[in-house]
């Protein structure tokens, strides 16, 4: 309880305290504990302690009389007595209230997400007037204020609360009151809303036992954390989930239930919840996919009628029947049966015989049906008609044909035909490929065949036709007919394909026609008694089932009778003559004479002859003969000839050839005519035929060639006799006499003798041949000079050195020597050896040069073939020059140095004896050229403006006198160039005044007094580093300021760029400076506000202000900051404190420098209370007097109806502009007047399209079952100008997708923009690009930017194919830019192909547009340049769709119409744009970047790398969820 006191009348009491212990304290200031006085306390209601009327010893109670034990609210009234000896008086009354007790038995009823009903029960004890409820929001809801209710009437024990946030948690707590007292205590409880009900939700997936739903959230979405997503019956993995709530606001979400029952029904529920409160359910009942039939068979298969079977499906599934349905050329039969019926069904109506019907068969829970089981039956064809078989005995083959049953349908035909006498019952097949008639040519002869056709449907088969064909047997061959004395040995064979039951043989004599007729069922016979030497005809006859087959015939004589008595006479060398008589009883056409040798068993057959003599000639000699002779009848001789042997003798040896050496001798002859068996060779010196040689040469010894014989171990030089005789069958032939002289032996040594000096003699020296070696009478020498003639010497001259002179210098000459007896000459002996050439006389310089020298001299007289040129390199390398001339131009020489060239005649080569000349020598001097190349040129101490270098350049790369060293240096991509010189001795330089941050391209070259030599190249980026600590005097100054804020000043000369320009620069501000502020990530205003003393903060994000002056006031505090933002922000200062400040330089992002803090500068103090007081009434009387105002005019203005508006959305096309266009020749000046004034007329031109279109339709992307597929909901198409998938299946929504056809350049239709692709959406992505034909996607943003998704990355991260739904997606290359990627994608769908180019732009910004802004143009030209105009429509998209897409377009379309018109419109064209999609262009900067980008266009300055200042204002693309937000830039 709070402390009560009372003022007492009586000047001898004080007070009266009410203390928290809940005891009323009655002060009695003075009481000293007299004796004899006592004080009585009365009370009403009589409720406490002490009890009413009670009396108290003054000396009992010292100063104080507590009263407790007092009832709770309620009104007590206090008297106090006074008594002693003398008085008893009433010293003192009061009245007061005790505080109530709080409520009991707090309850709160949730009724929905916006009410709730609050009962409690009033205190047990004591009065109370009135409750207090206080009620608090516990979540972060805006809207949600505390409230404070009184409830006056306390018979009303509930209260009904309203409006409350869905979902959001509460804590109410209820106090009594009583005479405007609240109750000490509360009685308190937590509870929570229901959240609000989810939106409607689908099926987005569904098999046969996983079901994914799809679902809104609530709308409007309040308060919850989680989605309860449950499914009944529980048959799911997890029947029970729960969906985290994602993104702000959220989106659609999703859950899948699996191992499903298949077909069954499921009821399933969304509800949010919010802690433990939660919704009412979303509910739906949705079926699994049942499972498909199994074992489709089919029977009882006829003409007009099939049975179909089918099994129930593998695994549990629940349905109720089955559609069974077959599709027919009259109509599609379906029928429906039960689950329970029998699971078959026979269709017999509409049937066509021979057609192939398609079968489907489904179960069916509800209206779910199952993936169909299928399959095809053919109903058998009707028989043929009209079989007819036509043998063609000739040819050996039989025709069938027929005719097709014309009620019938059939694709081909079988005809079948088998043995009817088989045993085996095989038959063979043939299909006629639709074919009636078919030719068999492979029936076996001498069968009894039984034919079959039918029709085929698909290979079923019709009834059979039949047909019976007997074929011809094969006619016999004769194998063999051998002729006897008197009669004929015949024996044939018959095909063994062929049958027959016998055999019939015909046999007529030729000269008397008597016929023989034999039958038989063997396949042979012999027929006697028949007349020698008579010629017979034999046929013989195979007979099969009555029919005869053609006849085999064969003419054969029977063997006649042979000669008698057989001499010979007439004997010569070559020839003989034969005698005989002739046999009787026989016939005999004429002779036969014939012999053979005894090594040639080859009968040789002389002409015929009718008489009984005949000559054998031209035999040869040595042969041993046999000659035979018999008779002959029809060409057949007698089997028993005559015959005699006779012997020729053999012809001698001729043609001698002879090959002879020092000590052999071969002799070598043809073979002579006839047989001979063995040479006798005998041979001896001439003159001397005491000692003489003999062999035996055998003729097989030599093979088939000539004969050959080596006489060995002779006599050089001596002359022998040969004799030679041939012997053959013991018979000799004629000798053959021949004299040869052996050759003599040359071994003498010879050596050549030549000299350098000597160039045209050559002179020999050998040693003698011994003679008892060799007989022979001199030597002879020779020269391959036919004009240099030989020379002898006697074989005992002691002079053995010979000389040939006047020869040819630098000639090969090749030297013979023989040794001569008696005119044969020994075999050669010889050497070869070469000249030496002669040398030339001089060597003469015709031309030099830096690097070439000519060199000529006088050709030398004789034979040479080169001239080699030598001479020494610096680098100590002998270089070898040939040339075949008599001139050369030495080449790759050094500039400026003494080369000393030596010239030698070469003759022959080093495979055919080389020879060179003495050697001539000449010394020259090349010029002087340009130095080479600066070797090492390296910088060894680089400043932000100032590099050093160092260089060498060797001595050997000088050519010449050096003149000094020029560094060329200028900015990478310019070319504007300056030059520094140093001298010749220097190879180290400084060069200052660069640009930090820049690119350099130094270049170093030599100079002679030729020129400069070749460059070497440094590319070097100058660093930038933090600016250099300014003046400590260099500090902000106070301009002037308020209570709230503080203006300062400071310069932009604070800081020098000698490290880098100063890009950005940043205001620190501290109430308490001695803390540490030099981090480069500082506090922001927000976060010192938890500080009683702000430590140092940055004011605002770093800016750059000197763009037109050197000076700069800002003034810090001048923003209203919301301290639950995040970020920079320029909050107001405190009032009345004391502020100092510094300004921070940026040359990078992270390097920067301070300068010192100001002065102290302390803000005004607020006297706003003070200036309330004023301005108030002055206000409330200036509004009552613009009221009376206000209601005067529209009194007056009732009559008249103004239909102006502010809102452009209810402009009618025809009152806005829309079309601007501007001439291209003065866009830069309507640049300039557009950006004046911060961008004002941009601003007030880009307001005037905000509610272009707006007022079209978008219904179809606000149905339920499209909703999820839009990744914003406040960007959707128009109905007019959407693009239509085609529909799946009937399925609703099936045909959306989040796009539009938009115009451009070339077509009112060449551009369909879309959103990012979603992930649930990317399949609808490309069948949109396959469906629409396009060949070309333009992707104008990352897939995450700053941590959020933007587009699904609809495309494979691999090679490999990717399928997206039906298509399939390849990447087949990519080439990467430092501002886009270009890929090429293999598209497929079924067996189509297209290949397909992606531009993606990859560095178009978070927020904001391209920097430069013609980094955009460049992407754009390099898209057209490999997308023509024809190729349409392209695909664009960004993340909305909306704002980069936009952009893109716009440009595109200007960048066409800018080469074929003076005019450009680009408010016309953004204003076309918005028509067919909505924001088209979506923020003024990316109107701006549009206008910059022609610009630069225009002024040429597309490709160059320095932009104009970029308006930095947050751009952003398709985040706006509800309402419109439009972002200026304000500049300082």
């Amino acid at each position: 309880m709070t402390s009560v006191v009372f003022l007492l009348g009586a000047a001898l009491f004080g007070s009266v305290k009410l203390v928290q212990t809940a005891e009323l304290v009655i002060h009695i200031p003075g009481n000293l504990g007299q004796e004899g006085v006592i004080y009585r306390l009365d009370y009403y209601p009589p409720f406490g302690h002490p009890a009413p009327n009670t009396t108290i010893a003054s000396k009992d109670i010292q100063d104080v009389i507590k009263f407790s034990q007092a009832l709770p609210g309620t009104k007590y009234d206090f008297w106090l007595y006074y008594s002693n000896s003398t008085h008893n008086t009433l010293t003192w009354t009061a009245n007061f209230t005790t505080v109530p007790d709080p409520p009991s038995n707090l309850s709160v009823s949730v009724r929905s997400g916006k009410s709730a009903v609050i009962s409690w029960s009033p205190p047990t004890q004591g009065s109370y007037s009135s409750f207090k409820l206080k009620i608090n929001c516990l979540n972060n809801v805006p809207e949600a204020k505390p409230q404070t209710l009184t409830i006056d009437h306390v018979d009303n024990n509930s209260y009904l609360l309203k409006e409350l946030t869905p979902g959001a948690t509460y804590q109410v707590q209820a106090f009594t009151v009583f005479e405007n007292k609240e109750s000490a205590a509360y009685t308190s409880r937590n509870f929570t809303t229901k959240p609000n009900t989810p939106g409607k939700f689908i099926v987005w997936f569904r098999n046969e036992t996983t079901l994914l739903v799809l679902w809104q959230p609530p709308y409007p979405a309040a308060i919850y954390t989680h989605y309860k997503v449950s499914i009944d019956p529980p048959d799911a993995n997890d029947s029970i989930l729960y969906v985290e709530k994602e993104g702000e606001p959220p989106g659609p979400a999703q859950a899948a239930f699996k191992g499903l029952v298949p077909g069954r029904a499921y009821n399933i529920s969304v509800q949010t919840m919010s802690e433990d409160e939660i919704s009412a359910p979303t509910t739906a009942q949705y079926r699994t996919v049942p499972l498909r039939p199994s074992k489709i068979t089919f029977r009882l298969v006829t003409s007009y009628s099939f049975e179909v079977h089918w099994e129930e499906p593998n695994g549990k599934s629940e349905f109720d029947k089955y559609h069974v349905f077959v599709g027919t050329t009259k109509s599609k039969q379906q029928i429906t049966k039960m689950r329970d019926d029998p699971t078959f069904y026979e269709f017999s109506e509409n049937l066509d015989p021979g057609k192939t019907y398609s079968v489907t068969v489904k179960t069916v829970s509800g209206k779910v049906s199952s993936w169909p089981a299928t399959a095809e039956v053919t109903l058998k064809p009707l028989p043929v008609m009209h079989v007819h078989a036509e043998s063609d005995i000739k040819n050996g083959i039989v025709n069938i044909s027929w005719s097709p049953n014309p009620h019938s349908f059939q694709d081909n035909y079988l005809v079948s035909y088998h043995e009817v006498e088989s045993s085996t019952g095989d038959s063979n097949n043939i299909k006629t490929n639709n074919k009636t008639k078919i030719t068999l040519d492979t029936l076996l002869p001498g069968r009894n065949y039984s034919l079959i056709v039918q029709a085929l449907s698909k290979d079923m088969e019709s009834n059979e036709s039949y047909l019976y064909v007997v074929t011809q047997p094969s006619a016999p061959i004769i194998e063999d007919l051998r002729p006897m004395v008197d009669g004929l040995n015949i024996s044939w064979k018959s095909d063994v394909n062929s049958r027959q039951d016998k055999y019939e043989l015909h046999c007529v004599r030729n000269d008397t026609n008597d016929k023989i007729i034999r039958t038989t069922h063997d396949s042979r016979i012999i027929l006697s008694n028949l007349y020698p030497g008579a010629g017979y005809l034999i046929k013989v006859f195979a007979i099969s089932h009555g029919l005869k087959s053609e006849p085999h015939e064969y003419f054969q004589p029977v063997f006649p009778r042979p000669p008698k008595n057989m001499t010979i006479e007439k004997t010569t060398t070559t020839s003989v003559l034969v005698q005989w008589l002739a046999p009787t009883d026989s016939l005999i056409s004429e002779y036969a004479i014939r012999y053979r040798t005894d090594t040639n068993r080859n009968w040789v057959r002389l002409p015929a002859v009718q008489n009984t003599e005949a000559e054998v000639t031209d035999m040869t000699p040595g042969e041993r003969y046999t000659i035979q002779v018999n008779t002959v009848s029809y060409g057949l001789e007698s089997n028993e000839p005559q015959q005699m042997n006779h012997t020729v003798r053999p012809n001698p040896a001729s043609n001698i050839a002879r090959l002879v050496d020092s000590n052999n001798v071969t002799l070598e002859w043809p073979r002579p005519e006839g047989r001979v068996e063995t040479y006798v060779v005998r041979w001896w010196e001439s003159g001397n035929e005491s000692e003489i040689y003999s062999r035996n040469v055998s003729q097989s010894e030599n093979g088939t060639g000539p004969v050959r014989l080596l006489v060995s171990d002779l006599m050089p030089g001596v002359e022998y006799t040969f004799d030679i005789k041939a012997i053959s069958n013991g018979l000799e032939s004629d000798k053959t006499v021949l004299t040869i002289r052996t050759m003599p032996l040359i071994q003498s040594e010879v050596v050549v003798v030549t000299n350098q000096q000597s160039t045209d003699t050559i002179s020999l020296r050998y040693t003698p041949t011994p003679s008892a070696s060799s007989k022979f009478d001199f030597y002879r020498f020779s020269l391959s000079d036919t004009n240099i003639p030989d020379q002898e010497k006697a074989w005992n001259d002691t002079d053995r050195f010979v000389t040939f002179t006047g020869l040819v210098p630098g000639r090969l000459y090749n030297i013979t020597v023989w040794t001569v007896s008696q005119g044969v000459e020994s075999q050669p002996l010889q050497r070869q050896d070469r000249l030496y050439p002669e040398p030339i006389t001089g060597i003469n310089a015709t031309s030099i040069s830096d690097t070439e020298i000519t060199l000529s001299w006088a050709s030398p007289r004789g034979e040479f073939n080169a001239f080699e040129v030598q001479y020494l390199t610096f680098e100590n390398t002998l270089i070898h020059n040939l040339t075949l001339q008599n001139t050369i131009t030495i080449t790759e020489l050094k500039p400026h140095r003494n080369y000393t060239f030596t010239v030698m005649v070469r003759s022959g080569t080093e495979s055919s004896i080389l020879r060179q000349s003495s050697p001539v020598s000449g010394i020259f001097t090349t010029k002087e050229s340009v130095p080479g190349r600066v070797e090492r040129f390296e910088p060894f101490d680089i400043q932000p403006s100032s590099i050093s270098f160092e260089w060498s350049l060797p001595q050997t790369e000088q050519n010449g006198v050096i003149r000094k060293f020029t560094i060329t240096y200028g900015l990478e991509g310019s070319s504007n160039t300056q030059s520094l010189d140093f001298k010749p001795n220097e190879f180290k330089g400084k060069i200052r005044q660069l640009l930090p941050g820049k690119t350099y391209v130094f270049r170093i070259q030599g100079e002679t007094k030729v020129g400069f030599g070749p460059e070497r190249v440094w590319k070097q980026k100058m660093p930038i580093r933090e600016p250099p600590v300014p003046n400590s005097r260099a500090v902000p100054t106070e301009v002037r300021r308020s209570s709230t804020t503080i203006q300062i000043r400071f310069r932009k000369n604070y800081f020098s760029d000698v490290n880098g320009p100063v890009t950005t620069y940043a205001i620190i501000v501290a109430e308490d400076y001695s803390k540490n502020a030099s981090g480069l990530e500082m506090p922001s205003w927000r976060d010192v506000q938890a500080y009683s003393v702000w430590p140092p903060y940055q004011v605002s994000e770093p800016y750059f202000p000197f763009f037109n002056s050197s000076v700069e006031d800002f003034t810090i505090g001048a923003e209203s900051c919301d301290i639950r933002q995040v970020g920079y922000c320029n909050g107001a200062l405190k009032s009345g404190s004391t502020y100092r400040v510094k300004i921070r330089a940026f040359t990078a992002p992270d390097k920067f420098t301070d300068t010192g803090y100001s002065f102290p500068i302390q803000t005004d103090q607020d006297n706003t209370n003070i200036i309330l007081g004023v301005l108030i009434p002055l206000i409330l009387f200036g509004i009552l007097f613009l009221v009376i105002i206000y209601i005067r005019r529209r009194r007056s203005a009732r009559k008249a109806t103004d239909t102006r508006t502010n809102d452009n959305m209810s402009l009618p096309d025809s009152v806005i502009e829309t079309s601007r266009p501007v001439r291209i020749d003065s866009f830069a000046n309507h640049y300039r007047l557009m950006s004046a004034d911060s961008d004002f007329r941009f601003s007030e031109e880009f307001e005037e399209l905000k509610h272009v279109g707006r007022d079209q339709p978008a219904t179809f992307a606000d149905l339920p079952c499209n909703r999820p597929k839009n990744r914003f909901t406040n960007i959707l198409p128009y109905d007019h100008s959407r693009f239509k998938l085609q529909p799946v299946d009937d399925e609703e929504g099936s045909d959306y997708i989040n796009a539009n056809y938009v115009p451009g350049y070339n077509s009112p239709r060449e551009f369909i923009v879309t959103q990012g692709p979603l992930h649930s959406t990317r399949d609808d992505f490309w069948r949109m690009v396959w469906e629409s034909n396009s060949r070309a996607i333009i992707m104008l943003t990352r897939c995450v930017e700053k941590g959020r998704e933007k587009c699904d990355h609809y495309w494979p991260y691999e090679s490999m194919p990717v399928y997206y739904g039906d298509i399939s997606v390849q990447i087949l290359n990519e080439t990467r830019y430092p501002d886009w990627n270009i890929s090429e994608f293999m598209v497929c769908r079924g067996d189509q192909q297209r290949v397909i180019r992606h531009f993606h732009f990859t560095t178009w910004p978070d927020f904001g547009v391209p920097n430069p802004p013609h980094t955009l143009v460049r992407f754009v030209r390099a898209f057209r340049e490999r997308v023509g105009s024809d190729q349409r429509p392209i695909v664009v998209h960004c993340s909305a769709g909306v704002g980069r897409s936009g952009t893109f377009i716009c440009l595109d379309r200007i960048l066409q119409q800018i080469l074929v018109s003076d005019y450009v419109d680009i408010f016309g064209i953004v204003y076309a744009m918005r028509k067919e999609r909505v924001w088209m262009v979506q923020t003024e900067q990316q109107y701006i970047c549009i206008h910059q980008c022609l610009l630069a266009v225009l002024e040429g300055k597309e490709l160059s790398g320095s932009p104009r200042e970029i308006h930095e204002n947050q751009g952003f693309e398709g985040e706006l969820v509800e309402g419109f937000v439009n972002f200026r830039n304000l500049e300082l």
